[in-house]
């Protein structure tokens, strides 16, 4: 399967069901996991190291350690290493959708009290709302290798 393909048939998909059930566990979860697995489809194709790669979509997504998070802490239910250690299922909540378009939140945490609920991670005074990392994440990829 070429990347391009990966992104249409397996990435687009499962975003689109995500955006649509922004507070679906499953969904942010299965979001998570197939655009971190990006990497392995395009180094495949391209015959080199998952690591090469993903240092490479890390260069022009920087956010893209929080996705692999996800996807680990998803996979595995609790990361035992790396910056994000002690990240679980635990720490998956549905609350207020980040204020601003970056993903981020008000210097409190909070939101405005109209954005509407989705997935979240809270964890150690970080929050990550998944609807909106997936989202810039396949915009990523849709940019660059799509």
């Amino acid at each position: 399967m070429t990347p391009q393909r990966y992104i249409e048939q397996i990435c687009q998909p499962n975003f689109d069901e995500f955006a649509a059930e922004p507070t679906s566990i499953r969904r942010a979860w299965s979001t998570a996991t197939a655009l971190f697995h990006f990497i392995d489809c395009l180094a495949v194709q391209r015959g080199q190291r998952t690591s090469i790669i993903r240092d490479e979509v890390e260069a022009g997504f920087p956010q893209f350690q929080a996705l692999a998070d996800i996807a680990n802490s998803s996979k595995h239910f609790e990361l035992d290493r790396g910056s994000r250690k002690g990240l679980s299922v635990e720490d998956f909540k549905i609350g207020r959708g980040a204020a601003f378009s970056d993903g981020s939140y008000f210097s409190d945490g909070t939101s405005f009290s109209d954005a509407p609920d989705v997935i979240r991670i809270e964890f150690k005074g970080e929050q990550i709302d998944v609807l909106t990392l997936c989202r810039q994440a396949l915009a990523h990829l849709k940019t660059k290798y799509g």
